[in-house]
């Protein structure tokens, strides 16, 4: 049986991102499929019997947090298979652990809040005392250290039991962070919180409003008004660290100066565009990321190929050359 063969397929984007990367695909003559939940299982299944390959995988939507997700059953198979995934399941999982990923960030002295880690085997006897108090603040954030979106987060912490609350919340997480709450500061009408995106080693700058989720692009002259240069260093330094190559942080600045990354990598990013979403991302950052994610695919997908699409390149390239010395013959 000779398996069918996807250049590119793309796990469940959102709409408008989706059919940039589908007529990106058809633009560059890749094949394309996007893997919709209403049959992902099934494409799962064929993976495994291997009734179809994927050269490059675009995970936009794989939650590891939940054990049973067909998304990440799906990007391990595509790995398995020995396909390539944007972003490689088995890295994003170790990095997506808060816990474990905020330890190697102070490690390497990128700039976090002041934290506790708290062990779910420790939550029965853990108490605050003044020097966790004097370290952390109050009001304080807690946050799971394992799971998605704001589950279990708790931003007005004061006491053990909005620890345990985040605790019965978030169930699948071993480790809690309790953080001191960052104040951003105001920056002639924006909030200095930013939502970072990192894409194969280029950073996109965006305003983004903590209570609001609006979206705005920093454009080159805020950047150097307000010097916001730092961010750029910190995400590379995150994405050195980390072996990511596509993800979100969250990063705010205070008003001494000071910059903190809040929400340290997300690796499957929103890219809801803001003409169909009021919080999503600006149409023209949704345009560039499918671009990007696009060219790289189209680089790898053309290295995997099969030598039959090898010897059509040869004679291709054999046909441009005897065109340019003139030895074509009629018809040719």
């Amino acid at each position: 049986m000779i398996p069918i063969d996807y250049d590119v397929a793309l796990a469940n984007g959102h709409d408008y991102f989706s059919l940039r990367v589908q007529a990106l695909c058809g633009q560059f003559d890749l094949s394309f499929f996007l893997i919709e939940p209403l049959w992902a299982a099934e494409f799962v299944g064929k993976l495994q019997t291997g009734e179809l390959k994927v050269r490059v995988l675009i995970d936009m939507v794989s939650d590891a947090y939940q054990p049973d997700d067909i998304y990440f059953t799906l990007a391990q198979e595509v790995k398995k298979a020995g396909g390539y995934v944007i972003d490689d399941p088995d890295a994003g999982t170790i990095m997506g652990h808060k816990a474990k990923f905020h330890r190697m960030l102070v490690a390497h002295a990128i700039p976090v809040p002041e934290t506790i880690i708290v062990e779910r085997s420790e939550l029965d006897r853990f108490c605050l005392t003044d020097a966790v108090l004097a370290q952390v603040g109050v009001p304080f954030v807690v946050k799971p250290a394992w799971g998605y979106g704001r589950q279990g987060v708790i931003l007005e912490g004061r006491s053990e039991t909005d620890l345990r609350q985040s605790a019965a919340m978030a169930p699948y997480s071993d480790a809690f962070l309790l953080q001191r709450k960052i104040v951003p500061t105001s920056l002639d009408g924006h909030v200095g919180w930013f939502r970072m995106f990192h894409v194969f080693g280029e950073v996109i700058p965006c305003w983004w409003h903590p209570t609001t989720g609006h979206y705005q692009l920093v454009t080159p002259l805020e950047e150097r008004r307000f010097r916001l240069k730092p961010l750029t260093k910190i995400m590379r330094d995150i994405a050195h660290l980390s072996k990511i190559n596509f993800f979100s942080s969250e990063i705010a600045l205070t008003e001494d100066g000071r910059f903190f990354v809040i929400d340290y990598l997300n690796t499957e990013c929103d890219m809801h565009a803001k003409s169909f979403w009021p919080s999503g991302v600006p149409d023209e950052l949704a345009r560039h990321v499918a671009w990007v994610l696009v060219d790289h695919a189209m680089a790898v997908a053309k290295r995997r190929r099969r030598p039959f699409d090898d010897e059509l390149k040869k004679r291709d390239a054999d046909w441009l050359e005897r065109r340019r010395q003139g030895r074509l013959m009629p018809g040719e």
